[in-house]
């Protein structure tokens, strides 16, 4: 998502969960309990949430990709995608 097109609302709502995520105890709710988290936060949804581990990292496969962008390979695409990818990695205990 792009900082021109986020309205107000979009930045507080990921202000919002970046501190979720940010709390051990938060995050576990989260993890637990994410329809009636996200509805605190003002996100009706029913996605599923899937919290990285020592030993497990999800990736964030992008909906949509701009073909222009990777046929033309566009390295500052290819930084967004990874961002969207891996940029919220959290980790209490770094693994080895």
């Amino acid at each position: 998502m792009h900082a021109d097109t986020t309205s107000r609302n979009e930045l507080e709502i990921g202000a919002k969960l970046g501190a979720i995520i940010q709390n051990a105890e938060a995050r576990e709710r989260l993890v637990t309990n994410p329809t009636e988290v996200l509805a605190e936060v003002g996100i009706k949804s029913d996605a599923q949430i899937f919290a990285d581990t020592a030993d497990l990292v999800h990736l964030v496969i992008p909906a949509q990709i701009d073909a222009a962008r990777l046929s033309a390979d566009d390295e500052s695409y290819f930084e967004e995608l990874g961002k969207a990818a891996l940029g919220n990695c959290f980790y209490e205990d770094m693994p080895e």
